[in-house]
């Protein structure tokens, strides 16, 4: 035998092994194809269903927050008419006892300015203690006579009182 027959011999061989290495690889490969195959099959059929209801759930979710906000719009409004209910109701019931307030700082004033018009000399030129009363507190103030009160007139409009009397 010579050399040129062993090395065909070796080269056929060699040959045959990688023949068969190559149709080992394509079965292997085929497999391989037909599992790829039946998991896009099973994710198609398991995925589209699951993005279908995703979309749905979505869509639901999108309706629900329109819903919500359609209810915080609504409470908004309900908000803003309650304040201004509020306001209304509070201008309405303190309008009262601010006008009583106002008259009773008129009558007051009025009062003060009667009394140190009439008390501010006496017959000796001395100013009496009673003169000093008009720069006092209102609770140090003596409290008039029905007399008093009866010759006070106090005016409503934005002008300071004028004090009459019958016996200025």
């Amino acid at each position: 035998m010579d050399t040129t027959t062993v090395l065909l011999s070796v080269l056929l061989v060699v040959a045959a092994i990688a023949c068969a290495v190559a149709i080992w690889a394509l079965v292997e490969m085929a497999k391989t194809a037909r599992s790829v195959k039946r998991l896009t099959d099973d994710l198609d059929a398991r995925v589209i269903p699951l993005v279908d209801k995703l979309d749905v759930s979505v869509d639901a979710f999108n309706a629900e927050l329109l819903r919500v906000d359609a209810i915080v719009t609504r409470f908004e409004e309900v908000s803003e008419r309650v304040e201004s209910t509020s306001r209304t109701v509070h201008d309405v019931a303190n309008a009262p006892v601010e006008i009583v307030t106002d008259l009773a700082d008129r009558v007051r004033k009025a009062w003060r300015t009667r009394k140190s018009a009439h008390t501010d000399v006496d017959t000796t030129g001395q100013t009496p203690p009673e003169a000093d009363a008009a720069t006092a507190s209102p609770a140090d103030a003596p409290t008039p006579t029905s007399e008093q009160t009866d010759t006070i007139l106090v005016s409503f409009d934005d002008e300071d009182p004028i004090p009459t009397g019958t016996d200025a």
